[in-house]
């Protein structure tokens, strides 16, 4: 009948054959493997079954009496069917920086693994690789295979080599109920303060708080003041002269501890601005400030600015280079159309002592050679050129004339009888 059906049904004939062909291939496996051997007495040529895994062959198999096998005795093992007639010695001792992970029996030979913190490398244990700051463990390192790190992603940091920490998110500091004094970067956690503006009076450490105002105009202002020598003035003096508003005798202390004569001068100004700002006698200079202040905000129609770009402005740019791990704390946490401006702002912390029109005339010549994108060396010529051309600097100016002139007023150790 099932001839029959086989000879009427090809596709019934396909389903019997591939039925024998599995039911063939169990047979196969369940087979004892076979080794040859020739009677020593009748010089016979025997096919004598294997021993199984953990004994050895006793005696070969004969005409009439097939293989004879026994245990391995202790401290000896045969993994896989053999028909040798001794078993093999275990492993009595790891190596170097290894532990025992499994002890040896009759089938399996004793397992030795790095220790912990260590690696297989070739034959050797090798210490697992620590992240650098900057980076963070995603796959801790296992007996056979190293450390699995990976650049933090944005808002995650990681501030030394370890090689079991994974990236740590950032301290947000609005949840905190505290203001943001700077922002973290792929290697340090946010610095967290109070709301007291005199607490973020910081000269040793950039900012980058994205929302408050750049000031790249102020910080060119204060720097054409410089060939006035307004550091060579006491801040004291500086204090009494300035209209409106005092700035408070603390703040002027806490100035004087932290910043350098140059800075003090820029950082009391700043102080005495925010103390004033609405007051009317201050207004046109103040005003012209912010007038610039807005002006060069307008500059930041560039959306599509990469980190590559603004590292290679960062480049263009003389005296001190801004770090790169600042440089990606402005991509993390800014704004697109602010990158250029806090990346000048970072600059010019850097560079306190430089002019800014004039630092980026040296980044237009230097990114022109380099064949950078139009849109880009379009803008920053507009801000030099609004940052070259401002004249509030001429109202700061006023306010220090009477200063400057009363020379006697911050001359030291003056003879009496002049």
């Amino acid at each position: 009948m099932s001839a029959w059906i086989a000879k009427s049904n090809p596709a019934m004939k396909l389903i019997v054959l591939f039925t024998a062909s599995l039911s063939w291939a169990f047979q196969q496996q369940a087979v004892t493997p076979k080794y040859q051997y020739r009677d020593p007495v009748t010089s016979d040529l025997l096919l004598c079954d294997q021993c199984p895994p953990g004994t050895a062959v006793k005696r070969h198999c004969t005409a009439a009496a097939p293989t004879e096998c026994q245990a391995c005795p202790e401290s000896h093992f045969a993994e896989n069917w053999h028909w040798g007639d001794t078993c093999q010695y275990c492993t009595s001792v790891c190596k170097e920086r290894q532990l025992v992970k499994q002890q040896c029996n009759s089938t399996h030979d004793q397992l030795c693994e790095c220790a912990p913190g260590f690696h297989l490398v070739v034959e050797f244990c090798i210490t697992h690789s620590n992240c650098p700051p900057g980076y963070g463990v995603t796959a801790l390192g296992t007996p056979v295979s190293d450390t699995v790190c990976e650049r933090c992603p944005a808002g995650h940091f990681s501030s030394g080599d370890s090689s079991t920490e994974p990236c740590q998110p950032l301290r947000n500091c609005s949840d905190l109920g505290l203001k943001t004094l700077r922002w973290g970067t792929s290697t340090s956690d946010s610095l967290c303060g109070t709301q007291d503006k005199t607490a973020m009076l910081d000269c040793s450490q950039p900012h980058t708080l994205c929302h408050t105002d750049v000031t790249l105009c102020e910080e060119a202002v204060f720097q054409s003041l410089s060939s006035l020598r307004l550091s060579s003035v006491p801040l004291e003096r500086l204090l009494e002269s300035l209209p409106g508003r005092s700035v408070d005798r603390k703040s002027l202390e806490r100035l004087k501890k932290a910043c350098s004569p140059q800075q003090q001068v820029l950082q009391l100004l700043r102080l005495w601005r925010e103390q004033n700002k609405d007051q009317d006698k201050m207004y046109s200079i103040i005003q012209g400030v912010n007038h610039c202040e807005r002006k060069v905000s307008r500059c930041n129609g560039l959306k599509n600015l990469t980190l590559g770009d603004l590292l290679k402005v960062t480049n263009s740019l003389p005296g001190v280079r801004v770090q790169q791990e600042d440089v990606r704390a402005v991509v993390s946490t800014c704004l697109p159309r602010q990158y250029i401006l806090q990346l000048l702002h970072l600059w010019k912390t850097a560079n306190y002592d430089l002019d800014l029109a004039k630092g980026l005339s040296h980044s237009l010549r230097v990114l022109r050679s380099q064949g950078a994108p139009r849109q880009l060396l379009k803008v920053l010529k507009k801000i030099s050129r609004i940052i070259g051309t401002t004249s509030a600097h001429k109202m700061y100016e006023k306010m220090f004339v009477s200063v400057l002139h009363d020379e006697s007023c911050f001359k030291a150790h003056k003879p009496l009888n002049e």
